[in-house]
């Protein structure tokens, strides 16, 4: 008798492997279902694999919410996908929408600081790119400062964040507010920091790391040139060593809030805490966001007798030790010019 029962028992299991087959990779395929290209979908914190289903088939991207389930169950995902902010492509199957669940592939985009950006470009970089509001980064990194080595007192600091935001290219998450994405950036800052060692080595050199980033954001805005940051590190500390004002126009730049081609004597002359022509020392704060190699320029910088220079046409700098080789320096670039 139980050898009669095999052979139906046989074509019993085959039947329910064709069923399970058909259910998984027929109505799983959800090619004529779904409308459109790109979807971005939210799969939120606690929501089950019946609400995850029941979520893409209304948007049109599963066409069975009980055949993207059993997927999930049968490979023991179900209950792990994951929360997060997806792009879905239309026409997926239900297999390749569990892998992208299950993985934790969230949609995310990028977004790059140049090196030597200050709060207010990046603030409108990301408000070009339909990241975020300008005038609200700023507000945000007015006065956040979830580092020691960030605060300060100074009134006259426009952005306590200035300096902080770590030059680099992040992916995003698009439903990211201007203030989590001032901490993602401040956070990688001070990552790579500790990474290279440069709060050891400031101190070695009885440096606070604000004042290391505050000489390098100068140094990073005047070399064009990686290979003289080093040299015009070299100048400014030989300047401030000898109580002289830095003067560099970078700084100018800064407080006028818009790059100008040619720095002029009136705007030497504008009162603010921020004009190194006026006021000796450090200004108030950073000015921009330095990049790795300024850092590190500052922390080695080049043993110099000089104390002057001047950019060429290609970006280069002529170094002087004297104000009056330097007068003679600006005086041959510019018939150079002309030429």
């Amino acid at each position: 008798m139980f050898k009669r029962l095999i052979p139906l028992l046989l074509a019993f299991t085959l039947m329910l492997g064709l069923g399970a087959y058909w259910l998984l990779y027929y109505t799983g395929n959800n090619t004529e279902f779904a409308r459109g290209h790109r979807y971005l979908v939210t799969i939120k914190p606690g929501m089950t694999t019946a609400d995850i289903a029941d979520l893409l088939h209304k948007k049109h991207l599963v066409k069975t919410p009980e055949a993207f389930r059993m997927e999930a169950r049968l490979r023991g995902l179900a209950g792990k996908l994951e929360a997060g902010r997806y792009e879905i492509i239309g026409g997926m199957s239900n297999s390749e929408i569990v892998d992208i669940l299950s993985k934790g592939q969230t949609y995310s985009v990028k977004f790059s600081v140049p090196e030597g950006f200050n709060v207010v470009k990046t603030g409108r970089k990301l408000e070009a790119e339909g990241l975020g509001d300008a005038k609200k980064f700023e507000e945000a990194a007015r006065n956040y400062t979830p580092y020691p080595y960030m605060e300060t007192n100074n009134p006259d600091v426009i952005f306590k964040a200035e300096g902080f935001i770590y030059p680099t290219t992040y992916h995003l998450d698009p439903d990211m507010s201007e203030k989590d994405i001032l901490a993602l950036m401040v956070r990688t800052f001070n990552a790579e920091m500790n990474k290279e060692n440069i709060p050891a080595q400031a101190r070695e050199k009885n440096m606070g790391l604000r004042d290391l980033v505050n000489l390098a954001a100068m140094v990073e805005l005047e070399a064009v040139f990686p290979e003289e940051q080093s040299r015009i590190a070299g100048v400014f500390l030989k300047r401030l060593h000898i109580y002289m004002p830095i003067q560099s126009d970078t700084t100018i730049q800064y407080l006028l809030g818009s790059q100008k081609e040619e720095v002029t004597i009136a705007d030497t002359k504008i009162k603010s805490p921020y004009n190194t022509y006026q006021n000796p020392g450090l200004p108030p704060g950073p000015i921009a966001s330095p990049g790795m190699s300024a850092i590190k320029a500052c922390l080695n910088p080049e043993a110099t007798d000089y104390l002057y220079f001047v950019a060429e046409k290609d970006g280069h700098h002529r170094f002087t030790k004297t104000y009056g080789e330097h007068l003679k320096a600006i005086e041959d670039i510019h018939k150079d010019d002309n030429k």
